[in-house]
């Protein structure tokens, strides 16, 4: 912040402009007026002081900086994700939106498909490769490899991520937690030369796309962190060792400015935890990709979705997202307008918006830094609580932690029906008579093990569209 006086303003403290504050509001509570919480949890005031802070919180360089002159400060991937079908369609769509924006790619993958097929003619040096295992981790792993090897791929032509943990498999196919990590010491094992590759991937995302909150998703995959690291110590693999071999996989919300102080306090004490275990790292070193979310969609409302996308992309960008993945609202079953006007958000923000010209544009706000302090409290408090009760995995195989983010989930989704929440196009503002902006509606069946995607909007798009 600028601290040269240009002005002969009277200085004037927080205490003073409470005090207006209250005049103004002629009797009405302060607090109950002004004052309210996100996340139930992190109070939010109605303006922001110095003295609202102890320090204020450095900017962040979120990458290093880019190899070749000539590139903006900020730097982030557009990512697009596939579904393979057919080997050689899909490598042809692969080929064309790399022409139209596109510079990193999501391969959702059984194990079946032939990568030697989808990627032909990809120059892989110069994006970014994500792999989502869709079946068995190693049937996925054996395939990476063996497409590796016989292209004699070289660490330098490979930039991405495993999107998958040990945790992760955990609440997806409920395996065997000790398999996973000495699935993972494999791979870490064979990948570590290959700098810009990480073999695993820390998922907050899930959390979020099943409805947990801000903070829960944090200290729930913070917590995830701390079990990993001990079970990989086990397995000669250090700390040092997991953290350059693990991206971190985040998702947005609907909440713009809390969105970007949950991205900037989880980059914070993932540098915190390392440097608690003897590891200093740079944030710039912590690969994030960081996407939509499934969850604040509608599916009642197709043109508000696109709404949505935009400004969490915005608080994905503003949050540190190396990679920005704006998920359309229905992933595999998108049609080619909506997977372009999605690949679109991200071109337009950096080409129209400009938001490539700062590093860290959210640096310095009295509100952010105040906002990220308390969440950065807030997340470690509920870790420390969590770690009390036995740890995260302990507490996987009580259910203990899915019964934190079902209850969570069904609270919201409760609040839509009875309208104590408003969503427009889908409780409010909605399209009665617009049955082409509606789609049609599919019931989640989840396991005790899993948390599946769902929407705030569930329980009302299966009461309004009649279905069961």
């Amino acid at each position: 912040m600028i601290k040269e006086s240009f002005y002969n303003f009277l200085d004037v403290t927080k205490e003073q402009w409470v005090e207006q504050v209250k005049k103004d509001l002629k009797g009405k509570d302060f607090k109950q007026t002004l004052i309210h919480k996100v996340w139930n949890e992190v109070e939010v005031l109605p303006f922001y002081c110095p003295e609202d802070i102890a320090k204020p919180i450095s900017a962040i360089r979120f990458h290093e900086e880019a190899k070749l002159p000539g590139f903006s400060p900020r730097i982030w991937n557009n990512a697009v994700s596939f579904y393979p079908t057919d080997d050689k369609d899909c490598n042809q769509e692969i080929l064309s939106v790399l022409q139209q924006g596109a510079d990193a790619i999501i391969i959702h993958l059984r194990g079946t498909e032939n990568l030697h097929e989808i990627l032909k003619g990809v120059m892989t040096e110069f994006i970014q490769l994500y792999f989502v295992p869709l079946s068995s981790p190693r049937i996925l792993f054996n395939q990476i490899m063996d497409w590796i090897e016989s292209l004699h791929v070289k660490p330098g032509m490979l930039q991405g991520a495993i999107l998958w943990s040990p945790t992760s498999d955990l609440i997806k196919r409920n395996g065997d937690f000790q398999e996973n990590i000495k699935l993972g010491a494999e791979m870490i094992g064979k990948l570590s030369a290959f700098r810009d590759f990480y073999p695993m991937t820390l998922n907050f995302s899930m959390y979020e796309d099943s409805g947990a909150n801000g903070i829960q998703q944090s200290f729930l995959g913070l917590a995830e962190m701390v079990e990993m690291m001990d079970a990989f110590i086990k397995e000669a693999v250090s700390t040092a060792m997991l953290f350059d071999n693990m991206a971190v996989y985040c998702s947005v919300g609907e909440l713009f400015f809390p969105e970007i102080a949950k991205l900037k306090a989880i980059r914070i004490l993932l540098q915190e935890l390392a440097f608690n275990l003897g590891q200093e790292i740079s944030p710039a070193s912590l690969h994030f990709i960081i996407s939509s979310s499934t969850w604040s969609k509608s599916l009642m409302d197709q043109n508000s979705n696109l709404i949505r996308q935009t400004y969490e992309a915005m608080s994905a960008i503003f949050g540190g997202a190396d990679t920005l993945w704006v998920r359309p609202a229905l992933g595999e079953k998108a049609s080619e307008l909506e997977k372009r006007m999605a690949r679109n958000v991200s071109n337009i923000l950096k080409e129209e918006s400009y938001l490539d010209k700062v590093m860290d544009p959210a640096a310095g706000s009295y509100y952010i830094d105040s906002l990220v302090e308390n969440l950065r409290k807030k997340i470690l408090e509920e870790l420390r609580n969590l770690e009390e009760k036995g740890g995260w995995l302990k507490n996987f195989k009580s259910r203990q932690i899915q019964e934190i983010v079902r209850k969570e989930r069904s609270l919201i989704q409760e609040s839509y029906v009875t309208q104590e929440k408003i969503k427009v196009g889908a409780n409010k503002y909605e399209e009665k008579d617009d049955s082409a902006g509606k789609i049609s509606f599919e019931k989640i069946v989840e396991e005790s093990h899993e948390l599946k995607p769902s929407r705030a909007t569930y329980l009302l798009e299966k009461k309004t569209l009649n279905q069961s």
